[in-house]
């Protein structure tokens, strides 16, 4: 296969596009273009003597649709003979196109049960997500309405179920392949990598991506703490020592434990620069996310990353909680506040 356009980790060199390309024998990525700045996921095609395997199935477009049957194609397969489609999250550029793989193939699909739960997300309206999102953090109603000007009002994507659930720790039946999945909660509930042994590969979706630090999803009650849940999940992974970690998005790399470390380091900084600004006195998330922004504001967001950055500081806030550095006051608007611990004992939080 042509991949003299992608260096060998699979990052794309100067000019060039991510292409189909080897990464072990009967092991392939493949790239689903994707709109925005991320440009593509990675799908990973595992080859069996039953026929072929994917791990991620990309979003849910003609384009996609094509670039998938295309590179399918030029392996020697086709998608109706795809076998099983281990679907890492719930996201729909990872989830979009596994239904559509299903009924051309009859292959069976496979998410976390809470990530299949997470699914019905997918049918509701965006614009009332977005605008609860952003009641939720304290915007005010005139920034609300703006942002829903900007969104627009379409309707939500149907998104079939799983046929299956994988667990923590069980071993799909691939053959030939021995992978284990590893659940690693924190960018969804119920997101998935995959461990194989033998080659000592790790597919890690979303969960660790090379150059970006990912989002985390929205607490789903006064108890979840994403963001730490997450955090517990990095060590375990490199402990295994993985000789090449596979992302979905971006590029595959080497280095789990330098990457590991960059992240624990990103998110040490905002936790710490969230604990001093509430040292200065109660303050809405809307009000935090501006704060944690190099400029200081949040002006000039609009779309997509105003909600991320906005969401970004409710799942700090929620860590915060968990920690017992931080308590939320019903609002309206809702608002969060020092706890008498972290004001009486500054050494024992960040910042």
């Amino acid at each position: 296969m042509d991949g003299n356009r992608v260096s060998g980790t699979g990052r794309p060199l100067k000019g060039g596009r991510p292409r189909l390309t080897r990464v072990r024998p009967g092991l392939w990525s493949l790239p689903i273009p994707l709109p925005g700045p991320l440009g593509h996921v990675l799908v990973y095609v595992l080859e069996t003597d039953a026929g072929p395997y994917l791990v991620d199935a990309g979003w849910d477009t003609e384009e996609g649709w094509s670039a998938l049957t295309a590179g399918l194609r030029a392996l020697g397969t086709r998608v109706e003979d795809v076998r099983g489609v281990l679907v890492t999250h719930s996201h729909l550029d990872h989830y979009g196109l596994a239904p559509r793989i299903r009924e051309v193939s009859g292959a069976w699909v496979s998410l976390h049960a809470l990530d299949a739960a997470g699914l019905a997300q997918f049918r509701a309206d965006p614009a009332s997500l977005s605008a609860a999102l952003l009641r939720r953090a304290g915007a005010p109603e005139a920034e609300v309405r703006k942002a829903l000007d900007d969104i627009g009002t379409r309707s939500g994507q149907d998104a079939a179920p799983p046929d299956r659930h994988l667990t923590d720790r069980e071993r799909p039946d691939v053959p030939g392949w021995d992978l284990t999945t590893l659940w690693t909660p924190g960018h969804t509930p119920g997101h998935l990598c995959f461990w194989e042994p033998r080659h000592r590969l790790l597919l890690t979706g979303d969960h660790l991506l090379p150059r970006t630090t990912v989002g985390m999803h929205q607490p789903r009650d006064e108890t979840d703490d994403p963001l730490g849940d997450y955090l517990e999940t990095l060590e375990p992974l490199v402990r295994m020592e993985p000789d090449l970690v596979l992302p979905a998005h971006e590029y595959r790399y080497t280095d789990i434990a330098a990457r590991v470390g960059e992240v624990r380091d990103h998110h040490a900084a905002r936790t710490a620069l969230a604990v001093s600004v509430l040292r200065e006195g109660p303050v809405t998330a809307w009000q935090l996310a501006g704060r944690l922004r190099r400029s200081g504001s949040l002006e000039g967001l609009r779309g997509f990353p105003l909600r991320a950055t906005v969401s970004r500081a409710l799942v700090t806030l929620a860590h915060l909680r968990r920690l017992g550095a931080a308590r939320e006051v019903p609002g309206p608007p809702p608002y969060w506040t020092a706890t008498a611990r972290l004001q009486r004992c500054p050494g024992v939080f960040p910042g």
